[in-house]
C-alpha cells in the first residue's frame, strides 16, 4: 500500500485543511495517508476524523526531511505555496503534487510568491488546482499548464454526519459567515453588509463562525453601527455544520476564492448562499436559483433579507442548493482523478 504524506503550514482545520483530511478519510484503506501540519488544535479535529497526524513545531526542511525519514513516503501532497516549497527542498527524490486551494491576488503579478512558487514547481510532478482561475491568472501560466490540473473541491459527506452529532449546543443565528477573518475573506465588507441587514429588520441575528485578525476591524464596524448586541463571534468550531444547518443563508464577500468548503457543507445542508461573484461561487452558484451572486452591497442585503423573511424562497433555495450539491459533489470521480494522479508518478 503506497504511503501519501499531506503536507500543510496550518495548525488549524479550515478550508485547505478540510480537503486534506477528506482525502486521507476518503482513501482509507486504499493508501496509507499521512496529515502533516504545524503542531494545535487540528489535533483533536483529525483524531475525531481517524487521520494519521503527525505534528510539526515548524514546518522547516529539517523538521520535514525527519518525517520523511521516519514515515518513508512514497509521495509529497503539498498543499498551497509554503508547503510545496519547503517539500521541494526537503527531497530531491519523492515524486510531489502541489495543490492550490485559492486563486490569490499575490499570484496573479510577478510577486516574490509568485516566483518562489514558479523555481518550486520545476521540481513539482504535477499541480492540482481547485478552479481554472488559479492556473489562468498565475504570473507565469505557461511555465506550469501542462502539468496543472484542474479538480473542483468537493466534501467527504460522511465527514459532515459523523460530526454534526458531537455538537451539542443550539443556535439561533438567522445568518452566518464562516471562514477566517482573513484579507481573502474581506471581513470588514461581511461586517458593512451584515449592519445593514441588522439595522434594517430588528428581529435579525447574525453569527461570525471563525478567527483572525480582523476580529477587532469588525467589532468596532458593528459598534458604530450599533448593532453589535446581535452579532455573535462564536470563535472557531471544531463542528460547524448544526450552526450552518440552523441558519437561513450563508454570507461571503470574499475578493478571491477557490472552491469554498464551507460552501459545499452549506449546501449539502440545504442552505442557500449569498456572496459576492468570485472564482469559486461562480461555479458553485447559480444566482437567483441555488443562492445569490452580487458585487453590490445593497444588493446583498436586500438578497438576505428576502431569504430570512420569505420561507417559500428560503424552501426553493434550499431544495436547489441541495440538489446542486450533489450534482456536483462526485466522490467517485474525485478519487479517480485523484488515484490517476497518484498512480502515473
Amino acid at each position: 500500500m503506497k504511503k501519501i504524506l499531506h503536507v500543510l503550514n496550518t495548525a488549524k482545520l479550515s478550508g485547505a485543511e478540510n480537503v486534506a483530511a477528506d482525502i486521507c478519510m476518503m482513501f482509507d484503506g486504499e493508501y496509507e495517508m499521512y496529515y502533516c501540519s504545524l503542531q494545535g488544535e487540528v489535533k483533536k479535529a483529525l483524531k475525531d476524523r481517524g487521520v494519521n497526524y503527525i505534528p510539526l513545531n515548524k514546518l522547516t526542511v529539517s523538521e520535514l526531511k525527519r518525517v520523511i525519514s521516519r514515515i518513508k513516503p512514497d509521495i509529497i501532497h503539498a498543499h498551497d505555496v509554503k508547503a510545496t516549497l519547503v517539500s521541494t527542498v526537503a527531497t530531491k527524490k519523492l515524486p510531489i503534487v502541489s495543490h492550490l486551494h485559492v486563486n490569490q491576488d499575490n499570484m496573479k503579478k510577478k510577486t516574490l510568491k509568485a516566483s518562489l512558487f514558479l523555481l518550486s514547481s520545476l521540481r513539482v510532478k504535477k499541480i492540482v488546482a481547485v478552479s481554472e482561475g488559479s492556473v489562468n491568472d498565475f504570473a507565469y501560466k505557461r511555465f506550469i499548464v501542462n502539468k496543472s490540473t484542474i479538480l473542483q473541491n468537493i466534501i467527504h459527506t460522511n465527514r459532515v454526519g459523523k460530526l454534526i452529532v458531537k455538537d451539542t449546543n443550539e443556535y439561533n443565528f438567522d445568518f452566518i459567515f464562516l471562514g477566517r477573518l482573513s484579507n481573502q475573506k474581506n471581513p470588514q465588507r461581511v461586517a458593512k453588509v451584515a449592519s445593514k441587514v441588522l439595522e434594517k429588520r430588528k428581529d435579525v441575528r447574525f453569527g461570525i463562525i471563525g478567527e483572525g485578525e480582523f476580529k477587532e476591524e469588525m467589532i468596532n464596524i458593528f459598534k458604530k453601527e450599533g448593532v453589535l448586541e446581535r452579532v455573535t463571534f462564536t470563535g472557531g468550531l471544531s463542528y460547524p455544520y448544526k450552526a450552518i444547518m440552523q441558519s437561513k443563508c450563508m454570507l461571503f464577500c470574499s475578493r478571491f476564492e477557490g472552491t469554498p468548503i464551507a460552501g459545499l457543507e452549506a449546501m449539502s445542508l440545504g442552505v442557500p448562499i449569498v456572496s459576492t461573484p468570485t472564482d469559486g461561487m461562480k461555479e458553485l452558484i447559480i444566482n437567483n436559483q441555488t443562492g445569490f451572486l452580487s458585487d453590490d452591497d445593497d444588493t446583498l442585503v436586500q438578497s438576505i433579507i428576502n431569504l430570512i423573511t420569505q420561507k417559500d424562497l428560503n424552501d426553493k433555495m434550499s431544495k436547489n442548493a441541495k440538489e446542486k450539491f450533489e450534482k456536483i459533489n462526485d466522490e467517485e470521480q474525485y478519487k479517480k482523478s485523484l488515484i490517476k494522479i497518484y498512480e502515473e508518478l
